[in-house]
């Protein structure tokens, strides 16, 4: 077979067993339908199908599903006459080659492309073989990457129909779309997702040293990772100070942190190893996020403000000052004196900011990563003394939530939210 489908366009010829038997097809009347004419016409881009299938594909028809093209190439061999290919998946280190030459318009380095078993730049071309690439199409959605807390499926499509060549543009448009799935709540919150699949990896060495196996507990990598980074399986080892990535990717769906902060309603989640945003539709890159009162592309009329501020309280005994409902958003409370009265928050009888009479370190409940999390502040003086409480609930509230205060003299704490009640 030559580089354009036809026959010995390269310097080639069929060997003998080759010669016999296609003889043997045709004379045993095989071949009836290899006599109609072509009617491609200029179809395949005037015949130079390496446009439509590239080496990979040319590896999996010369050698079964699971081929794939070289990694590694050898310069004694001319990259356009030799097609090599990795057989065992699994195997990187060895190239099995077929001494065909590559499709006209294979790509064999970059900027330049296969033709005539020669690699060629569009320098060496006139403007008329310039090929534009174009979308194929989109392929099935994929299963959702997780049974709860919001994994991910997509589809993909390929700049191969045909591929841009010869100083052609490239496709426009996104290659992938995704969409969020099974976003109902997990029993375990989205940090322990991660930590789950960190943990996964504890039985596998980590060679620090030449033939010396070392073996670490591992934990998330937050604080240390974020972003794209954070996606590609960073974990810390436990007690330690380094970060280490554990394999190629986290699950599609696991949540990051993004470098900005995203928009109300806006999810970070890692899709093949990177960290991206989904609108509050669940749909990639929509750009669609919540009003303040938790809908999502509403206008912000579905609501109403309820603000206001509390001076009562027992001495040392925890008291009630504001019971935020379920769908409360965008909640925010002050208490500007926390060196005479400090927060607690209570949620189901149990404590999850400070409780045990003594003021909270800065805390985020349940976790950095879970959509629905409130974030406890400390604000410090530069004399390290407490200046301001802070209590940010983007929401909406999944359950009922009670913030206490604890007075050790005068008063002073303030709130503000959407809806809620302030005592």
């Amino acid at each position: 077979m030559a580089s354009d489908g036809g026959y010995n366009s390269v310097d080639l010829t069929w060997s003998p067993c080759s010669r016999q038997q296609i003889s043997t097809f045709f004379s045993e009347r095989k071949a009836e339908c290899v006599k109609d004419l072509p009617a491609l016409g200029g179809s395949l881009q005037d015949w130079k199908p390496g446009l439509y299938y590239g080496v990979d594909d040319q590896c999996r028809i010369a050698f079964g599903s699971t081929a794939r093209a070289c990694s590694f190439t050898n310069p004694d061999l001319p990259a356009c006459r030799v097609l090599s290919c990795h057989i065992n998946p699994d195997d990187d280190s060895s190239c099995k080659r077929l001494l065909v030459p590559l499709l006209d318009g294979t790509e064999c380095a970059p900027n330049q492309w296969c033709l005539k078993g020669r690699c060629v730049s569009p320098d060496d071309l006139g403007s008329s073989v310039v090929v534009h690439g174009s979308w194929s199409s989109w392929s099935e959605g994929s299963p959702c990457s997780r049974s709860c807390g919001g994994g991910v499926t997509f589809r993909t499509r390929q700049c191969n129909n045909p591929r841009p060549a010869f100083g052609g543009k490239g496709c426009d448009g996104p290659d992938i779309e995704a969409e969020l799935c099974h976003q109902h709540p997990c029993e375990r919150n989205q940090m322990d997702f991660m930590a789950e699949q960190c943990s996964q990896t504890n039985p596998q060495p980590l060679h620090l040293l030449p033939h010396t196996a070392s073996f670490y507990t591992w934990i998330p990598a937050l604080g240390f990772a974020q972003g794209d980074e954070q996606c590609r399986y960073m974990c810390q080892s436990e007690g330690e100070n380094f970060i280490v990535s554990r394999g190629s990717q986290f699950v599609d769906g696991t949540r990051c942190e993004s470098p900005s902060r995203p928009s109300f309603g806006i999810t970070a989640a890692c899709l093949r190893g990177k960290c991206q945003l989904f609108g509050c539709d669940g749909v990639l890159h929509s750009g669609k996020v919540r009003d303040v009162c938790g809908v999502c592309g509403g206008n912000g009329s579905s609501c109403s403000l309820t603000s206001g501020s509390y001076s009562g309280g027992q001495a040392k005994e925890y008291t009630t000052f504001a019971s935020l409902p379920v769908n409360a958003t965008q909640v925010q409370i002050v208490n500007r004196a926390p060196l005479f009265t400090h927060m607690a928050v209570k949620v189901g009888g149990r404590y999850i900011v400070s409780g045990m009479g003594s003021i909270a370190l800065n805390t985020t409940h349940p976790s950095p990563l879970d959509d629905n999390r409130l974030e406890y502040r400390l604000h410090l003086t530069p004399d390290l003394l407490p200046e301001t409480e802070e209590l940010l609930l983007p929401g909406p509230l999944q359950h009922e939530m009670n913030i206490q205060v604890r007075r050790r003299g005068v008063r002073a704490a303030s709130c503000k939210m959407y809806p809620a009640t302030c005592g």
